[in-house]
């Protein structure tokens, strides 16, 4: 809108340290929330994406274009505008960069879901997916294993045999309709966090390896519209938890030799999280 504050993906990113992303997920996911299932339009060989929520007297919406062909154009996959209101006033406050609040939230998601489910002393950790997602992973792993030695990241072309089988911890950013790797090869004691499917026809991860393990989601309502990786492997018996849980200390690991998987489509009440924060810190609220 014309004349509106506007808050770029610098500002976003110097207002909202990742760590701070984290926390103000962690207060919210204190509490479980209504949300509202976005709205996915299939154009042009890729997605626009709406996303509103309300969060005490504040509300937005953020349009998301993702085009995955942009990947070979040279530009970016994600691209798109948030628009922040005080619901209260009923009056607009700022629009901010919504590719930047989606690269910020989802990989804190990752990191609060990753903190509670991998094993602490985990050594090892590949990343699959070399775009913006894939690389704001490693400092979300980073935050939430601190014991992490190796992060290795890769395309998902690449021979993963080897790599799946030796990390403890499995980061899935990618496009693919299909399933990266062979399930089986994950050993006991992996954690996974996929975060790239959110159609119900996609999954990144294989009805083998979902089945065989513990499965945390972000929203239960959200995993149920648009989680592939799980409803392709009919695998909603092995979903122990979403966020709230996790937050709550109810959905934990229990044994060291667990496979848990967080599977993530991403909800816009993180967005809205965020946005506030960064509003907040940059005094327009």
């Amino acid at each position: 809108m014309s004349g509106l504050p506007h808050l770029d993906a610098t500002a976003i990113m110097d207002l909202v340290p990742f760590a701070d992303a984290v926390a103000v997920l962690r207060e919210v996911f204190t509490v479980r929330h209504p949300m509202v299932e976005r709205t996915a339009v299939a154009v042009a060989g890729g997605d626009l994406l709406v996303m509103p929520a309300a969060l005490d007297g504040m509300a937005g919406v953020k349009t998301v274009m993702v085009q995955p062909a942009n990947a070979g154009r040279g530009e970016p996959v994600i691209q798109g505008s948030y628009l922040l209101v005080d619901a209260v006033r009923g009056r607009p406050v700022a629009t901010l960069d919504g590719a930047a609040l989606t690269l910020l939230r989802t990989p804190a998601a990752s990191a609060l879901a990753t903190r509670a489910l991998a094993v602490p002393d985990a050594k090892t950790c590949v990343i699959i997916g070399t775009g913006p997602q894939g690389q704001a992973h490693v400092l979300a792993m980073r935050w939430a294993v601190p014991a992490l030695q190796t992060i290795t990241v890769v395309r998902r072309a690449v021979a993963l045999e080897e790599l799946v089988g030796t990390a403890r911890i499995i980061c899935t950013c990618t496009s693919s309709p299909t399933p990266l790797f062979d399930g089986r090869l994950v050993a006991a004691g992996t954690h996974v966090n996929a975060i790239g499917a959110y159609h119900r026809d996609r999954r990144e991860l294989d009805s083998e390896l979902m089945n065989r393990s513990s499965i945390v989601v972000d929203d239960r309502s959200a995993a149920r519209a648009e989680a592939g990786d799980i409803m392709l492997a009919d695998a909603w018996a092995a979903v122990i938890g979403d966020l709230n849980d996790v937050v709550c200390g109810r959905a934990t690991r229990t044994s060291a030799d667990e496979i848990t998987v967080f599977k993530s489509v991403g909800v816009a009440i993180e967005d809205l999280a965020v946005a506030r924060l960064a509003a907040q810190r940059a005094g327009l609220l």
